[in-house]
């Protein structure tokens, strides 16, 4: 589905490819609260003969009345957000695993948390003739906020958040997938999902459909039918809201994804390392430039590593709009746009919520320039010979093993450890290792986990009636090539000169590249010269 260079070139190892907003925050702002003299204007038109603090406050006591009454009457929870633990703990996450369930619509909890957000407050003052006054003014201070999570019919899992104080600013977060995830259950289509993400979809032209007619009037009505019931004062009885308090609504943040998905889940992996290699340099600005299709450079720009779940992550920033490329799942390649600027060079994107279809469009396009630059790879060098040892395997007995994981450090100071020379021409035990590998691994079960793993690849073998182990023949050539390719070749070498050199990386780096390209092969040399000896 995916028009770029990248899935034309991996065509033959594409499962499927599509398209579609991930993230969307919406903001609502009531027009014109936005200065003190507004605030004034309004309070006195809503028949407040006064702006004190004390009517400020009223209106807050009144506004969470009506939705700690309105939650009771719908039977759902209102949680504090401290009592589900801190920041570190996601609260979708725990709303989709102790709330959400199947074919049950609209709210179905409420998380209330105390944040600083800007908001009015008065002071006393006294004029030189000793006269005193209040005088509004604004401030930044801890007010209730409201996460009111609600299964919509259309959307699938979304929130609206409501703080309670003036200016009352509002927003509301939907998902892509769990929008398109929705249609396909209301149309009976089957799909399976691994982590936000399709791995299988029964019908693409639905899914190609569904993304391309997707609006921003289609989020507003669902917010506005949401809005409508909560955001509310409650009067005793009955709760009434003033037409004076109408919000309008903004797109804030935008993530737009492209999503390939392989056939191979280890000779992904493979591809994504060299993706990886090749992508030091994208950081670089004139590169950034020409992804996110601006007509002049701008020193905005920084690139930044890091890991999403256990995942290598490169992720590059542009006047604060960002793109990501990751590995997720394990056979997914992402490539993400989030747009938290609309000001974009060459695009000029406007806020209002019924311009969101041009977010998609613009990007769409950035994913697939940056796709187009992912092409440049070189995967000639990639070895499908040993794939067996990179993937999940099934022992005799019927018990699924796991492929060695040599994104994890202590994996490779294992292979390093058995790959040394004292372990070459005796025979050891676990306990050898654990005495060695203690910073590592606390326990020894861990070690003999991870070594049941090359056990049942044939990697290592255990003397009959005894436990006592070694690297097999075949194990060395393995081990040796995989320790030499991660550990020496992949990053080390380009993030030494990357740190270094930046602004000179971009013309090195294609040198850099045929030279490590002329590393990989004399390692296959190698490996064949001692493939030849075993």
């Amino acid at each position: 589905m995916l028009d770029n260079n990248f899935t034309k070139e991996f065509s033959d190892n594409i499962k499927f490819s599509y398209s579609c907003f991930d993230r969307i925050i919406v903001r609502g702002y009531i027009t014109g609260l936005f200065c003190e003299a507004n605030v004034i204007k309004m309070l006195r038109n809503l028949g407040f003969t006064s702006h004190g603090n004390g009517i400020i406050r009223l209106l807050a006591e009144q506004l969470s009345t009506h939705i700690t009454k309105r939650a009771n009457q719908l039977g759902i929870p209102v949680i504090w957000r401290a009592t589900i633990g801190g920041k570190s703990v996601s609260m979708q996450d725990f709303v989709e695993q102790n709330y959400l369930k199947k074919g049950q619509f609209g709210a179905i909890c409420i998380i209330k948390a105390m944040e600083n957000v800007r908001s009015f407050w008065n002071k006393e003052i006294t004029t030189q003739s000793g006269k005193k006054h209040l005088q509004m003014y604004s401030c930044n201070k801890p007010v209730s906020q409201y996460y009111i999570y609600i299964n919509d019919f259309e959307l699938g899992l979304c929130y609206l958040k409501i703080s309670s104080y003036l200016p009352n600013h509002c927003q509301f977060y939907c998902n892509g997938h769990y929008y398109l995830a929705r249609q396909f259950d209301k149309r009976g289509v089957n799909y399976k999902m691994e982590d936000n993400a399709f791995v299988e979809v029964e019908d693409l032209g639905l899914l190609k459909s569904l993304v391309s007619d997707f609006k921003g009037s289609i989020i507003e009505n669902r917010i506005e039918l949401h809005w409508d019931n909560w955001f509310r004062f409650s009067k005793g009885e009955r709760s009434v809201r003033s037409r004076l308090l109408h919000h309008q609504w903004y797109t804030s943040q935008t993530e737009v994804c492209n999503n390939v998905v392989f056939k191979q889940k280890a000779y992904f992996e493979r591809v994504f390392d060299k993706l990886l290699e090749k992508h030091h340099s994208m950081g670089v600005p004139d590169k950034l430039q020409e992804v996110f299709g601006a007509q002049r450079q701008f020193k905005e720009s920084k690139t930044v590593q890091s890991r999403f779940h256990t995942q290598a992550c490169i992720k590059h920033w542009f006047k604060s709009n960002s793109i990501k490329m990751y590995n997720k799942g394990g056979r997914l390649l992402r490539v993400e746009t989030t747009i938290n600027n609309p000001g974009l060079p060459g695009a000029k994107l406007q806020k209002p919520l019924c311009y969101l279809q041009g977010y998609y469009w613009y990007g769409l396009r950035c994913n697939n320039r940056f796709s187009d630059t992912l092409a440049q790879v070189d995967v000639s060098q990639l070895n499908n010979s040993h794939a067996f040892y990179g993937q999940a395997i099934v022992n005799k007995k019927g018990k699924r093993i796991a492929a060695p994981d040599l994104r994890q450090n202590k994996q490779i100071e294992l292979i390093s450890l058995l790959l040394s020379s004292r372990f070459s021409a005796e025979w050891f035990q676990t306990k050898d290792l654990k005495r060695l590998l203690s910073d590592h691994f606390s326990k020894t079960a861990e070690i003999r986990y991870q070594m049941g793993k090359l056990l049942e690849r044939g990697l290592l073998e255990k003397r009959q009636h005894a436990n006592y182990y070694r690297v097999t023949k075949e194990g060395y050539v393995w081990l040796y090539v995989a320790y030499s390719q991660i550990r020496f070749f992949a990053d080390p070498l380009l993030s030494k000169i990357y740190k270094n050199n930046l602004a000179k990386k971009s013309k090195l780096f294609d040198k850099l590249e045929n030279a490590i390209n002329e590393i990989y092969g004399g390692l296959n040399t190698i490996y064949q010269q001692i493939n030849i000896a075993a």
